[in-house]
């Protein structure tokens, strides 16, 4: 009976992971038909242009993992894009792909971009497949909420999925107007068992995610967003209701459940940037409910400029930062934090060679007074 339940349960899994990709390919083909369109037209005009790059990289640790991972870790990493306007149109396709050696979940493909863009008198419209970034601090960015973390390409969240979208803009002389509809929902990626840098105790069961909405992956999310600048001030002031990028594990008899959990949270975002000569003061904060909790979190701190340092062409910049969440680490876990930055302080430098690559180093370390835990980064 064990046996049975087991394939049964193997079985249904398996169906689960193929009709999700089967329903993925509705947005992928959409795009592509947008990509075959244009592309047909610009070889008349030659206005397409295509780059591919192809490197080999490779992760080195002092130690092995916890689970005996192995202490090297070689990939192969590939990026292809490809550009075409026509008038006031234009297509932009970009697939990504890594080969891992040691990690099968590290080993993926993904349509990092693939949207058609049609550009008009004060406003324009994008569909398809792409990534947008809201934001002004360096430590974390609170606000940046459209699209899904690709945490096995790296654990400081930069990297990103694909987000499927429509986007309608208006730049107007009282500010610029963002409008999103975001038909369908991705699920984190995360590191397998032979994997390194899992933030995680335990390898959740990505095969079968549990989501607050009935629809699952297909639950229309939306968001709006409207920014101005003010002489030397920029601001800006968004809101996202849908399904949560950032899953949760809640306890069930002591025990954290493998299966990712995605909730329904409306967010709201406040992004403020100030220029005071060489000063940048910056200011991101959230009020967020649907995680069990309404809770409010701010990132906010400065950046001051040395302009042509060591009598060069380079700025350096020094960074500073404080990491603000009214969540803590308590018994229950429906107050807790979802990361370990609640109380924290961020320095950092950044060292801006101002040449044609636009070449930067930006380094720093989060450090948490109370724990005296310390997170580098280069």
């Amino acid at each position: 009976m064990y046996s049975i339940q087991r394939t049964f349960r193997s079985s249904c899994s398996k169906a689960r992971q193929i009709l999700r990709q089967r329903q993925m390919l509705k947005p992928l083909l959409v795009s592509l038909f947008g990509l075959i369109l244009i592309n047909s037209q610009s070889y008349a005009k030659d206005k397409s242009d295509f780059s591919a790059e192809l490197a080999l990289e490779s992760r080195f640790f002092l130690e092995q993992g916890l689970q005996q991972q192995a202490r090297f870790q070689p990939s192969v990493r590939s990026l292809f894009e490809y550009q075409a306007r026509v008038d006031d149109n234009s297509f932009h396709l970009a697939v990504f792909g890594r080969l891992d050696d040691q990690d099968p979940q590290r080993s993926h493909a993904d349509i990092r971009e693939a949207y058609w863009t049609h550009v008009a008198d004060g406003w324009e419209m994008k569909m398809g497949i792409s990534k947008v970034f809201w934001g002004v601090t360096e430590s974390r960015h609170l606000v940046d909420v459209i699209n899904q973390t690709d945490l096995v390409e790296n654990p400081d969240g930069e990297d990103k999925l694909g987000q499927p979208m429509l986007k309608f803009a208006m730049e107007r002389d009282w500010g610029n107007l963002d409008i999103f509809w975001l038909p369908y929902f991705r699920e984190r990626t995360f590191p397998g068992k032979e994997g390194r840098l899992n933030a995680l105790p335990f390898t959740p069961d990505t095969d079968s995610p549990v989501f607050e909405s009935s629809a699952e992956n297909w639950h229309s999310d939306f968001a709006v967003r409207y920014a101005i600048s003010l002489n030397n001030l920029d601001l800006a002031i968004s809101h996202f209701s849908g399904t949560s990028r950032q899953p949760v594990f809640f306890l069930d008899n002591g025990f954290p459940t493998v299966s990712p959990v995605y909730k329904q949270i409306d967010q709201t975002g406040l992004e403020l940037q100030y220029i005071v000569e060489e000063w940048l003061l910056k200011f991101e904060g959230i009020t967020s409910s649907g995680e069990y909790q309404r809770y409010s979190a701010a990132v906010f701190g400065f950046e001051y400029t040395q302009v042509g340092v060591f009598d060069s062409f380079a700025d350096l910049g020094w960074i500073v930062e404080y990491l603000f969440d009214d969540r803590q680490h308590q018994k229950d876990y429906r107050k807790m934090a979802l990361h370990s930055f609640e109380r924290d302080v961020f320095l950092g430098w950044r060292y801006a060679f101002n040449d044609a690559d636009s070449s930067e180093i930006l380094t720093g370390v989060i450090y948490d007074p109370k724990t005296e835990e310390a997170f580098y980064s280069f």
